[in-house]
């Protein structure tokens, strides 16, 4: 009777260790997919700054170019080469020049509920 007791201790004892261990070794493999989660994002932000990196050094020499210089100005600014002419609409006397007109939009005025009711639930504290 007595050796089927601390057999039962033994067994009682082996199972709480056991479950122990299942515990552990669970939150050590969740603990890795969060970690490989973070890591695979890091690779991609990684990837995505080196190529930025790459572009952006790239431009960097383009810009430095005096052809693209020239290109730039004549394209962009409208600089005139040697040789260009430059042409300008001249209208005939006794037509009125009318000025091209420039639409001002004004905001509309937003709903006051919905300006409460983001001032109440929308904001971080």
């Amino acid at each position: 009777m007595e050796n089927t007791r601390w057999k039962t201790i033994l067994l009682v004892i082996f199972l709480f260790g056991l479950i122990l261990w299942i515990a552990v070794f669970s939150d050590r493999i969740a603990n890795l997919r969060r970690l490989s989660g973070e890591y695979e994002e890091a690779q991609r932000t990684i990837e995505a700054l080196t190529a930025t990196t790459e572009y952006l050094a790239t431009q960097v020499v383009i810009a430095g170019s005096d052809q693209e210089v020239e290109e730039w100005a004549y394209e962009d600014r409208k600089w005139l080469r040697d040789g260009d002419h430059r042409f300008v609409i001249i209208p005939k006397e006794g037509i009125p020049i009318t000025p091209t007109p420039h639409l001002q939009t004004t905001p509309k005025a937003e709903n006051t509920f919905r300006v409460w009711w983001k001032l109440f639930f929308d904001t971080q504290p």
